[in-house]
Order: C-alpha cells, then sequence, then structure tokens
C-alpha cells in the first residue's frame, strides 16, 4: 500500500470532509508526488505519523489524486476540545436553541469592533462564530473572542467553534458553513478591536520593532562573518534586543555533531540552523547566523523556514586572497597542501547569492562600518525601534 504524511492543512482539510462540512461531496483531493493509478490504495498519516484513513483513488490529474476515504481515527487536537464540533453537533445546538435564521461569521483575525456590531444587529438570531486557521495563533483569537462575548455579547445565542481548516475558495467555506446550519453568511470585517480585545492581540503581535527577524551571514571561510555578527550583536542589544547568536562553529560542535563535509551532510547542518532560527523567530525573538552555508539551496530551504519577509541574507564577500591571509586556524594551508579535503572555496565550490539584502565587501571596510549597514537594513525593515 502507498503512503503520504499530510501536512497541517492537508489534514484539516481530511477532517472536515470526514465530519461532513463538505457534504454532499463524497470524493476527497490529495497532491500525491509520486505515481498513482485508479484503484491504488494510499494510507493516510498526520505530521505525528498517527494513521488518519485510507484514501483510494478513482481518478488522477498530474499530482492530485481524487477519491473516497474510509476513516482510521479522527485528527487529533489537543486544545479547545469543547470548540471543536461537527457540522451535526452544531445543528443540533441550534435546534435545542429553537432553530430559526442562523447568522454565521468566519473569521481569521481578531474580532472587531464592526464585527460585534454586525452580530448584535441581528438581536434575536443564533450566531456561529467560526475561528479559521489563520496568520495570527488561534489560542489568543479564541480567548479575545470569550472575552467579547463576556463584556458584551449574548452569549446564550452564539456558538464558538474552531475549523481546522480553511478553505482558500470563499464558496466552499460558504457551503461548509451552510452544512455547520448557517442560513446567512457575514464576511468579516477588519478595524479596531475592543481594547480588552487590543490587550490580547498586542501580546501576541507585538510592534514591528519587537517582532523576531534572523540575520544570515554567508561568505567563504575567514571573510569575517562572525566579527561583524558580534558587533551587529552589541549594537542591537544597545538598543534593547535579546539576541541569539548561531555560530556555524559552535553548531558543529553541539547541534550539528557527528556531520561531515559532504554536500548532504553540509545541507543538513544549514537546514537545522535554519529550522532553531525558524523556531526563535516564530516566538519574537532576533537570531543572527554566521555559516558559510555555501549553496544556494540550502540558503534558500533556511529563508523558507523562518519567513521571507523577516529573514535578511547578509553577504560577507572578502576576496579568496584576503581570507586565507585571515585564516588563524591555518584550514587554507592544510587544504592547499592536500591534508585537507572538502574546503569550501578551495577543491569544494562556493555559490555566491543572487539574492542577498546586502553584500558587504569587508576590504577597506571595519567590522564596526559592516555590522552599522547590516543595522541601518534592520531600521528600515521595522525591526529596530527608531527612538533607540
Amino acid at each position: 500500500m502507498l503512503e503520504l504524511q499530510l501536512h497541517s492543512a492537508a489534514t484539516g482539510d481530511l477532517e472536515l470532509f470526514l465530519n461532513g462540512a463538505y457534504a454532499p461531496d463524497d470524493q476527497f483531493t490529495v497532491e500525491y508526488p509520486g505515481a498513482c493509478q485508479p484503484g491504488d490504495e494510499i494510507l493516510l498519516r498526520d505530521a505525528n505519523n498517527v494513521r488518519l484513513a485510507i484514501f483510494r483513488v478513482s481518478r488522477t490529474s498530474g499530482t492530485l489524486a481524487r477519491g473516497t476515504v474510509t476513516p482510521i481515527e479522527t485528527p487529533r487536537h489537543a486544545d479547545f476540545r469543547a470548540l471543536r464540533q461537527t457540522p451535526a453537533q452544531v445543528r443540533k445546538l441550534l435546534e435545542s436553541a429553537g432553530g430559526g435564521e442562523t447568522l454565521a461569521l468566519a473569521t481569521m483575525d481578531f474580532l472587531s469592533l464592526a464585527d460585534e456590531q454586525a452580530i448584535e444587529s441581528h438581536r434575536g438570531t443564533s450566531v456561529i462564530h467560526i475561528i479559521e486557521p489563520g496568520p495570527v495563533d488561534h489560542v489568543a483569537r479564541v480567548r479575545a473572542a470569550q472575552r467579547s462575548i463576556e463584556l458584551g455579547l449574548d452569549a446564550s445565542r452564539i456558538i464558538l467553534n474552531l475549523l481546522p481548516y480553511a478553505p482558500s475558495e470563499r464558496a466552499r467555506l460558504h457551503a461548509a458553513l451552510t452544512n455547520y446550519g448557517a442560513t446567512r453568511i457575514v464576511e468579516p470585517s477588519p478595524g479596531p478591536c475592543r481594547p480588552e480585545v487590543e490587550a490580547i492581540r498586542s501580546q501576541v503581535i507585538p510592534p514591528r520593532h519587537r517582532q523576531g527577524f534572523c540575520v544570515w551571514f554567508t561568505g567563504l571561510p575567514s571573510a569575517g562573518k562572525s566579527t561583524i555578527a558580534e558587533h551587529l550583536a552589541v549594537r542591537l542589544r544597545e538598543r534593547g534586543r535579546t539576541i541569539s547568536m548561531l555560530d556555524g562553529d559552535v553548531v558543529r560542535m553541539h547541534l550539528s555533531k557527528g556531520l561531515g563535509f559532504s554536500r548532504e551532510d553540509r545541507d543538513t547542518n544549514i537546514r537545522r540552523i535554519g529550522f532553531v532560527a525558524s523556531e526563535i523567530t516564530r516566538h519574537h525573538g532576533a537570531v543572527i547566523c554566521a555559516a558559510v552555508s555555501p549553496y544556494q539551496a540550502s540558503r534558500d530551504d533556511a529563508r523558507r523556514m523562518v519567513g521571507e519577509d523577516r529573514f535578511f541574507l547578509i553577504y560577507v564577500s572578502t576576496p579568496p586572497a584576503v581570507c586565507e591571509e585571515r585564516d588563524v586556524k591555518g584550514f587554507y594551508a592544510k587544504a592547499r597542501s592536500g591534508q585537507l579535503t572538502g574546503m569550501t572555496g578551495v577543491d569544494d565550490p562556493y555559490e555566491a547569492p543572487t539574492n542577498a539584502h546586502l553584500v558587504l565587501p569587508t576590504s577597506g571596510t571595519t567590522p564596526e562600518e559592516s555590522a552599522e549597514r547590516v543595522l541601518a537594513l534592520l531600521a528600515g525593515a521595522g525591526f529596530v525601534d527608531p527612538s533607540g
């Protein structure tokens, strides 16, 4: 039997299909990267390798396969289980409340004052407030919605529920909301929220100059990456930021201990650094990475993990001859004499980045001056408090 591990969005999509949100559609679609054909069966697993369902292929189109699903286990959720009711369960609650017109409001953001007004303008109507997955942490949005209901909305007529997946097509979302019992759908309205909600929002969405970012220094060995990174860290700490440093040599001693210097191992090392950096930035931390990172593909992988809008690639463009002069560890000399193989810049390639945010030619420039250029780049992007 073929197998497919679903990412979180696909798992949520499967959950909606299984719980009846897509009724009367009885065919599910998966993206299968390998070869499959009608009649094949694919075991679907979630990100934690839990067996979810058997998918039987009916037809294919490119990498997309359409077919029927036999459930094995419902996708698991550790949080807000009472707010993860199926369409049938929500409809039953509505029936017990007397039925009639039901307003549905699905949001990916916090409940705005305009949203609250829309709910209040339909007094006497049952309301389903659906919280969709989105870029903002759903835990905070549930807390905020509960606070809005507590302070200003009629809790007796509001059903709060979480969707495991947000269909990108609004028509598909509206069809799902109808299966939850909605007779009227109101689109969310962006805008200010009540002060109590704004206080919760500010905890999870701090101002830009308090959000996470990653500065990634790349360049030949002994180009000066770590020295510039240290000066930048000092300047950022002076501005009140707490900085995490991921230096290539230190990472090799701990996080990547045991890896060699084959292309595969080098890529693994860079992706490990990228993953750690992404976790730091996701929690609003600032991280500086200084690693040779010789290959474009693995640098791009790190950029994708961190996020395009908070990843800054800095190319320390020091000429190879200057790097050799600065090499206090003697690696270049060993590589030239044949005592060391696989040395980047000698017998292993360095792919100079074509998409760097900043190129630092260090010849004739001090590390302090280079660090100031990076600081200016960060300030221009809003990640440094302009007030200092």
